[in-house]
């Protein structure tokens, strides 16, 4: 249903016109004093606005964008990929920039076999006290179809705790142990580190457990932040049927202790999670505002639909979402006529791997070149107060920049040179960069703390701060806006990052399973089989921490790999790449600026710490 809506101004101007038409006298303006104005004073009219100051003016008066959000996330709700809401939400905003006067659709970028809906969800202790825990479930996982009651039993470590529990299962909720030892406030151990099941007895426990009938498992988060995940690559006849819940860390040690104590413990959850049978189309929103000269040439603004459904999905990526309707509506309004056509895309699947954007670039691969920017709003409340552009784009991007240098001194704006828009930030600007698109990544500023949201229970819509929402959906209609009517599109020259270095293997684990062809690993005479045991010196136990060794620090690398019984030392030597000192000024920017963040951060806890009421 749409909201009924304040008349345009040009529905205002013609109203007025009209009114005069009727009047063969010009009519009475009262001034404040009571006095009669003279007729003199209505017929100089005041200057016209331009559509750009239309649009500040718009943007500073009759600001909706905590509209859109209020909606997105409280009136709807969580949208993850393939579940009813994001449906819901897909025809909400589509009906909504209809409503703006825009050509608004869906297009379609796939299927998920199984859809997933999650209701409310609730539970805790109930004897020998009664505990609300604060917990998640992953989505895509089974509920608890109603409420359920049982005992808590400590999770077995060894075959032999697993046989002497084979009677106990059926009906009971088995406890993860802690993966550190628990101190109390004076620093004395209450509890030392548990021993921890292996990969394979905890496979065989939970077979186990669905055969016997036991209600699920709980284990303890890393900490109070509850991060929601969850894997869509599902089918329906093999649907996961174990009830897991991951409970904030300090409850769940101190259920741990409890139990340990030998209290008798009971728990009681009640989950509502769906799945219900696909296949789930899955669609992009698309909206347009034709260019009056140059309509097949186009600016994209954007933000993704979708979010996590541990909480309201509010900063990832609600706050996007909202900049970008707010953008359209604030254009229509101001009756701006851009030169190219500006289309507004809301992403889906962005959460799963970036899946709409991907898709739209191979749809829409005949009209990549002539796409001027590609702009993503994806990082949360803070205001946007920066682009990061390649200097072949800076004289362009300085002209469309100009009227946000002092749009509020409050929230100041740069333009910074860089050297190459990067493929690896995350978000939806990647899909447009790896095909040759200029993508960017808003930067934004602020006093909110993206990572205690991001992913998390905390992300709700009090978390968005109104007047960084109205602040950053005024740049966005201005940068869209200024880029459309460039005279020529943004300059493409070096427009990408160097690419990340690279061995050339595939891994499992640690080990190397596959040699590419004229890669540095061939050349230096790494085989299939060698396992990584440290670079530069530093022990290396997962993947990831391979891959980041690789790509951090000076070109210079010295991996020490195990072959059968012998311990080799190889040295990697990225110097003569002509990308590395990109990579290595790239590198330097990066840590400027996660330490500008790591400072901001702590600032704004000391004072916080230093407000507290005493």
């Amino acid at each position: 249903m749409i909201r009924s809506r304040r008349r345009t101004l040009g529905s205002v101007l013609l109203a007025a016109a009209t009114l005069l038409a009727c009047h063969s006298q010009p009519p009475v303006i009262e001034p404040r004093d009571g006095r009669q104005a003279p007729a003199a004073a209505i017929t100089s009219a005041a200057p016209a606005k331009s559509p750009r100051e239309r649009l500040i003016d718009l943007g500073r008066t009759d600001n909706r964008v905590q509209e859109h959000l209020r909606h997105l996330c409280l009136d709807i709700g969580p949208r993850l990929t393939g579940s009813t809401r994001l449906q819901t939400a897909c025809e909400w905003t589509r009906e909504e920039f209809a409503s703006f006067g825009l050509r608004a659709s869906l297009e379609k970028w796939g299927e998920f076999p199984v859809g997933f809906d999650r209701g409310p969800w609730s539970g805790g202790m109930v004897v020998p006290e009664k505990i609300d825990f604060e917990f998640n479930t992953m989505a895509w996982t089974p509920g608890t179809d109603g409420a359920r009651r049982g005992a808590a039993l400590a999770f077995p470590v060894s075959e032999e705790e697993l046989a002497a529990l084979e009677d106990e299962l059926a009906g009971a909720w088995l406890v993860r142990p802690p993966s550190a030892e628990l101190k109390n406030e004076a620093g004395e151990v209450v509890f030392a580190k548990p021993k921890q099941p292996s990969n394979d007895l905890v496979k065989k426990v939970q077979a186990r457990m669905l055969e016997k009938g036991a209600l699920g498992e709980v284990r303890g988060a890393r900490g109070d932040l509850l991060v929601t995940d969850g894997n869509h690559r599902i089918e329906w006849n093999d649907l996961p049927k174990l009830v897991q819940i991951r409970v904030r860390r300090d409850q769940h040690d101190q259920l741990w202790w409890r139990m340990q104590k030998g209290e008798a413990v009971e728990l009681e959850f009640d989950i509502d999670n769906r799945f219900f049978q696909g296949p789930v189309a899955q669609y992009n929103v698309v909206a347009d505002l034709p260019g009056k000269s140059k309509p097949d040439e186009f600016v994209i603004v954007s933000g993704h639909l979708d979010s996590w459904d541990g909480a309201q999905g509010t900063l990832d990526n609600g706050t996007g979402c909202a900049t970008t309707l707010e953008a359209a509506r604030l254009l229509v309004e101001a009756e701006a006529e851009p030169e190219r056509t500006i289309r507004f895309i809301l992403w889906t699947g962005e959460e799963q791997g970036l899946f709409g954007s991907e898709d739209y670039v191979k749809q829409h691969a005949a009209e990549l070149p002539r796409i001027s920017a590609v702009f993503v709003h994806d990082e949360g409340t803070n205001p946007l107060t920066g682009l990061g552009a390649p200097a072949a784009m800076l004289p362009a991007l300085q002209t469309v920049c100009e009227p946000l240098l002092g749009l509020d001194p409050a929230f100041p704006f740069e333009l910074a040179e860089v050297d190459g828009l990067s493929t690896f930030v995350g978000s939806d600007n990647d899909s447009f960069v790896q095909a040759g698109v200029p993508g960017f990544f808003w930067r934004q500023k602020g006093r909110s703390d993206y990572e205690h949201h991001h992913h998390t229970q905390y992300d709700t819509f009090n978390a968005a701060i109104p007047e960084y929402q109205e602040h950053s959906a005024l740049v966005v209609a201005l940068t869209a806006y200024g880029v459309a009517n460039l005279p020529e599109l943004l300059d493409r020259t070096n427009m990408r990052a160097p690419e990340p270095r690279r061995m050339g293997v595939q891994l499992e684990g640690t080990k190397i399973t596959e040699v590419l062809d004229e890669s540095r690993a061939k050349q230096s005479g790494v085989q299939v089989g060698d396992v990584i045991l440290a670079i530069d010196g530093e022990e290396t136990k997962v993947q990831g921490a391979i891959t980041n060794a690789i790509r951090s620090g000076g070109p210079k690398k010295v991996i020490r790999f195990k072959r059968g019984e012998e311990t080799l030392e190889l040295t990697f030597d990225w110097s003569d790449d002509p990308d590395e000192p990109r990579r290595q000024k790239q590198a330097k920017e990066r840590e400027e600026r996660e330490a500008a963040r790591k400072a901001a951060s702590e600032a704004k806890k000391a004072t916080e710490k230093t407000e507290a009421p005493r």
